[in-house]
């Protein structure tokens, strides 16, 4: 499947986020300029995801094999390297979608899975809770008087 890394994450209200927030720089005569950074993407997640190590519940790291990090290498070196979209085995998917989702927070992990599965992150909407009985609170029952 073809997947456009250059996707610009937003905020709800559809600003875009930047990479890091603007930084106010002052140069040695005493003038401050804004630094704007570029805009966080797809491609800077997933590369991300793929490079940094796993961390276990206690925070140590877990023990990857060497195939599964040259597996992720060479996914993060395609993303990296791929101008607009790369076509993606449904395999690479599933591993962005599962180290996104542990590594970044919701606005970001919901649109990265929107754009790497539009159809399954549609599809995997939960069952609504059943409504629990609403308590009688009459008069009667509660012995409150007026």
């Amino acid at each position: 499947m073809k997947i456009d890394f250059n996707y610009q994450f937003k905020t709800l209200d559809g600003k875009v986020i930047p990479e890091r927030p603007d930084e106010e720089i002052v140069d040695k005569d005493g003038k401050k300029t804004t630094k704007k950074h570029p805009p966080f993407t797809l491609r800077k997640v997933c590369e991300n995801v793929l490079l940094m190590p796993e961390i276990d519940e206690n925070g140590e790291p877990k023990e990857i094999s060497g195939e599964e990090k040259a597996k992720r290498y060479g996914l993060a070196k395609r993303i990296y390297t791929g101008t607009g979209s790369v076509d993606l085995q449904v395999e690479d998917i599933a591993l962005l979608k599962k180290l996104i989702g542990r590594h970044y927070p919701t606005l970001t992990s919901g649109q990265a899975w929107e754009i790497l599965d539009p159809h399954g992150a549609a599809e995997k909407k939960t069952e609504p809770q059943e409504e629990s009985e609403p308590q009688d609170t009459s008069e009667e029952e509660s012995g409150k008087d007026n």
